[in-house]
């Protein structure tokens, strides 16, 4: 995967990923806000948001993944380069 247009297609996924998780981290912070939920707020309710925290938390826990992976992916290509260059 040392073509550049490959290395491109990788970094574009990093940020295409990172602004979902990004965007879907918007919307819940808003919806949470747009809930106004009063002292004692109902058990329900307290439930459901702490669910979207929850499954926006593992976005970004998958997203944190996904971008290590890419990182060490590039650097192999990157030291795989080097090593090409200096023979």
């Amino acid at each position: 995967m040392s073509d550049p247009i490959e290395i491109g297609a990788a970094i574009s996924m990093i940020v295409a990923s990172f602004g979902g998780v990004t965007v879907l981290a918007i919307l819940a912070r808003a919806w949470v806000k747009k809930q106004h939920l009063p002292t004692g707020a109902p058990a329900e309710e307290v439930g459901e948001l702490r669910a979207a925290v929850e499954h926006v938390a593992g976005e970004v826990g998958e997203l944190h993944e996904r971008l290590e992976f890419t990182e060490r992916v590039l650097a192999q290509q990157r030291d795989a380069l080097r090593l090409q260059e200096g023979a």
